[in-house]
């Protein structure tokens, strides 16, 4: 997904570049609320995770010179810390000599108190409760570290870009009718994300109900994850095993089925580029098909608490590793055939049904002309179409896929992976991006519908 990521924000990176290169030094003073800033700040401390987070998304990693122990980001691993951030060391910040440490909500009073005592620019900045909110606290955070003027519509264009990608991410999520239910839990006792907070929205981007969107008391959250079922659950790591031996959840749909995954709770409320990696992970553990992996496989997996990110792995990466773990078709059939015996025992064996597909060799592949393919026709993920139906057939009739629920109008995931196995088979190599996706052009659909085209049964690298 991570590869996905960087093709659906390629045109935010460029306009981020292009507002980082205008490096002007003017812009201030810069006045937010009540704050002033008169400078571009060069040392800053962060005591916010989520603010941390955003400042990497921003490009303004390298003005933190300290960080709390909540922030973990892979990006500020080698960055001091000075303890947490309910209680840090202001020895240890004021080594650093900040001019501006930036906390939210859950850092005290007395603590804020002291490090303005020492003339330290202390800046409380709360979480985005939305997408309006959200691009406030981008721009405003530009502004300060960058200016007025560059900071400012970097920040503005980071958030824009940032949305854009959690609705990209939201259109692979194959249509349904059937609502999936899901919540996050803290714990056992009944604390969870509600819509009070813009983690609550990432359950609108993966397409799934939050049962406890509208509770804060912990008994209404256990009354609705009793009441409503949830088929998913997410929760902090270490708590996976204290919901499935809780006897209180014992009934709970998530619970019968294994369905409970861990996220890391500091993960889950970043503001920043981790958003994209929470919801790609919540869409591929509901939807493997877009994974590559089995339901099952991702039932076993839990996240390390020191891990800043969820293994939610890359959609290209999930796609070249789910080919490059299968067998190929003809070296499958081999390993099940015991060496040199007779016909007659061979005969005697039942053969699993994917074993009973002819050999390639007893195969004639003939051209078809069901699908009228012009030099603009092309197809790709998400695409509704009558013609789908055209392709997914071929793909079938070649061994590609196997289609169980039958043909249809649109583009989903089976599709996509029929079409992936039929590129790699059939000469369109992997060093280009685009050629492990799902994207048909109109010479590969002209290939597709030929006597030319390679069968499942002759490809390399597919069951």
């Amino acid at each position: 997904m991570k590869k996905l990521l960087c093709i659906i924000s390629a045109a935010a990176l460029l306009l981020s570049a292009a507002a980082c290169s205008a490096g002007s030094k003017g812009g201030y003073p810069v006045k937010i609320a009540a704050y002033t800033v008169s400078e571009k700040p060069e040392s800053v401390v962060c005591l916010s995770d989520s603010i941390a987070d955003i400042l990497i998304t921003c490009g303004y990693a390298d003005s933190i010179k300290a960080r709390s122990d909540e922030c973990t980001q892979q990006e500020l691993a080698d960055v001091p810390t000075v303890g947490p951030k309910s209680g840090p060391s202001l020895q240890r910040i004021e080594s650093v000599s900040p001019q501006i440490v930036f906390t939210d909500n859950t850092v005290s009073d007395d603590i804020a108190g002291k490090l303005s005592a020492d003339k330290v620019t202390v800046m409380k900045m709360l979480t985005a409760q939305n997408g309006d909110d959200l691009k406030v606290l981008y721009s405003s955070l530009g502004a300060v570290m960058g200016g007025n003027d560059t900071g400012r519509t970097n920040g503005q264009k980071k958030a824009s870009n940032l949305l854009i990608t959690l609705d990209d991410l939201q259109r692979l999520i194959p249509k349904t009718d059937v609502p999936v239910t899901a919540c996050y839990l803290y714990d056992t006792e009944g604390g969870a994300v509600n819509n009070n907070t813009f983690a609550g929205r990432l359950f609108e981007y993966a397409n799934l109900v939050n049962i406890c969107a509208n509770y804060s008391n912990p008994q209404d959250v256990l009354n609705a994850v009793k009441r409503d079922d949830p088929k998913y659950i997410f929760c902090p790591v270490g708590v996976r095993e204290k919901i499935l031996s809780d006897k209180n959840f014992r009934n709970v749909s998530a619970v019968k089925s294994g369905n409970v995954y861990e996220i890391d709770e500091n993960l889950f409320v970043r503001q920043g580029d981790s958003m994209t990696e929470v919801l790609s992970y919540m869409i591929e553990t509901v939807y493997p098909e877009l994974k590559g992996n089995s339901a099952d496989d991702s039932k076993q997996e839990s996240k390390p608490a020191e891990e800043s990110k969820p293994e939610s792995k890359p959609a290209e990466e999930s796609k070249q590793e789910s080919k490059s773990e299968s067998k190929p078709a003809e070296e499958s059939k081999q390993e099940s055939k015991p060496e040199s015996k007779p016909a007659e025992e061979s005969k005697q064996e039942s053969k699993p049904a994917e074993e009973s597909k002819p050999e390639s060799s007893q195969i004639t592949v003939t051209a078809d002309d069901s699908l009228v393919i012009n030099d603009d026709t092309a197809f790709g993920r998400s695409d509704v179409n009558d013609d789908i139906m055209k392709l997914q057939k071929r793909l079938k009739d070649l061994g590609y896929g196997e289609f169980p629920d039958g043909f249809t109008d649109t583009y989903g995931g089976q599709t996509e992976a029929a079409v992936i196995a039929f590129k790699n088979n059939n000469g369109f190599g992997s060093d280009n991006p685009e050629d492990t996706s799902g994207y048909l052009d109109a010479d590969m659909l002209r290939l597709l519908f030929s006597d030319k085209v390679k069968p499942a049964q002759q490809q390399p690298d597919a069951q």
